[in-house]
């Protein structure tokens, strides 16, 4: 009976406790193919399906080789074959749920520190787009992983808060993901998402920023590296604040997939507050490779009305628009989750595009640019959009 009663809570933990249940488990060939024909239904509007990118097809052609192989393979290795597909699309919303993954293969998230930075490690190539695994390493010693939520030192997680600290070398917090920095001849202007804290909170961090830039009447420097996104109405707020919406280019919204003659309707200004004060003052924008999706349409929108010069290295996503309203889908055979866009912003009327942007996500790279922004911003009175 004694036994009886342990064999029965053992299998009642197990089953309340899937990451203890799966965390050695592995994937049949079956299984693999029917993980792969779930994706191809999910991506078949998507370019990733039907484009001609090589590091795209060869990402693809392992994935079927494992398939063909027809042998269990470990659930982690899997993911990663499935992420590197996935990754080339250069989205960060076309991605393996890493947190999920993790949960489910170590009971704790995050995996240690050591083992989430080290070089070729497990867990590396789960950036979300090619070569931002440099980018990540950043982002992790900064405490700002986006797509796993804030992260903090001692390995535990918690929801994102409306303030969090950043360690880059500053005496200063994040709130509702904002701060301003004041650096003397020009002031910074940090907005690491659009998504962190409620929206009283955003509201009152936003007033809060605006009001210190309008009072300074610096030059400022909008930082916008490690912004995975967020709000549309949260972006349109922070727009106001530089260009007036007559100003603005024209945003638009399509499903992804449809036809290219059919651009979608018109996106109207949506700020989650107004501003009744714009400042004028010379703007710099700085990306990086973890930069995506709403900040990069900010970027595009200052951009294309002339009202600021783009600095850093070549981000996640293309200039003119954006991918968004990701999807969770769980894969039939292993049961991993990937998230997918749904639709398509296009910003402005040109086509998408690289960014005109280094290809570089090296420390040394981030440094030049920064060194750029800034000789750039502090002789704007000579070279200035406005």
């Amino acid at each position: 009976m004694f036994h009886f009663r342990w064999g029965f809570a053992i299998a009642l933990y197990l089953a309340f406790c899937p990451s203890i249940g799966r965390c050695q488990s592995t994937v049949d060939g079956a299984a693999m193919l029917k993980d792969v024909q779930a994706l191809d239904s999910i991506l078949r509007n998507h370019d990733l399906l039907n484009g001609s990118d090589l590091r795209s097809l060869n990402s693809r052609d392992d994935l079927l080789s494992a398939v063909e192989v027809n042998a269990p393979l470990n659930r982690l290795a899997w993911a990663q074959l499935i992420h590197g597909w996935l990754r080339s699309a250069n989205d960060a919303h076309t991605r393996v749920r890493f947190e999920l993954l993790a949960d489910s293969l170590t009971g704790s998230l995050p995996p240690s520190s050591d083992e989430l930075l080290r070089i070729n490690g497990v867990w590396e190539g789960f950036a979300p787009g090619p070569e931002s695994a440099r980018c990540a390493r950043v982002a992790w010693m900064r405490h700002t992983w986006p797509w796993i939520g804030t992260l903090v030192l001692n390995d535990a997680i918690s929801q994102r808060s409306d303030v969090l600290a950043v360690d880059d070398g500053g005496d200063y917090s994040l709130r509702a993901g904002m701060a301003v920095v004041d650096h003397g001849a020009f002031s910074r202007w940090i907005i690491r998402d659009f998504s962190s804290g409620s929206r009283s909170a955003f509201k009152r961090a936003f007033r809060q920023c605006v009001r210190v830039l309008d009072k300074a009447q610096l030059p400022i420097l909008l930082d916008l590296r490690g912004n995975l996104g967020g709000f549309r109405t949260r972006r349109h707020a922070v727009l106001s604040f530089f260009l007036s919406q007559a100003e603005w280019p024209e945003e638009r919204e399509s499903k992804i997939g449809a036809d290219d003659k059919f651009l979608g309707p018109l996106i109207p200004p949506m700020p989650a507050l107004r501003v009744h004060r714009r400042t004028d003052v010379p703007l710099a924008v700085m990306v990086d490779g973890l930069s995506f999706s709403a900040s990069l349409l900010l970027a595009d929108a200052l951009l294309f009305s002339d009202r600021a010069h783009v600095f850093g290295v070549l981000p996640l996503g293309q200039s003119g628009g954006c991918s968004g309203s990701p999807v969770d889908h769980t894969l039939p055979g292993s049961g991993l989750v990937v998230t997918v866009p749904t639709l398509r912003t296009t910003m402005g009327k040109g086509p998408l595009a690289p960014f005109d942007l280094p290809d570089d996500a090296s420390p040394e790279a981030g440094e030049q640019a920064w060194a750029r922004a800034v000789q750039w911003l502090l002789s704007a009175d000579l070279d200035s959009p406005r």
